[in-house]
């Protein structure tokens, strides 16, 4: 009987779990791969800037932006502004502290 109690409560742990992630994998969906991709690329241009460069928080941004609009104007065939503006945001994600 415990066991089969045990099993249950595993069970109902499981599909709330399930049922929670739902509207997560919602929001994962609508990101295009595209933004979630200039966001990481600008996550990683900050970093490297204030770690090996030794850039404050604010040149570093001023860089990542830089970057994001030279790469949108001169080497894309059309310039997405959001392109930029989710390298922008990953480049400010970078500064909050966990």
């Amino acid at each position: 009987m415990r066991k089969l109690l045990l099993a249950l409560c595993c069970a109902f742990f499981l599909s709330t779990a399930t049922v929670n992630a739902n509207p997560i994998h919602d929001m994962q969906d609508d990101i295009p791969t595209d933004k979630a991709l200039h966001f990481a690329a600008g996550y990683i241009i900050s970093d490297q800037l204030q770690r090996n460069v030794n850039c404050s928080a604010f040149e570093a941004f001023l860089i990542t932006s830089g970057i994001a609009w030279a790469k949108e104007k001169f080497i894309d065939d059309h310039v997405d502004n959001n392109d930029a503006y989710a390298t922008m945001a990953g480049g400010l994600f970078y500064q909050i502290k966990f």
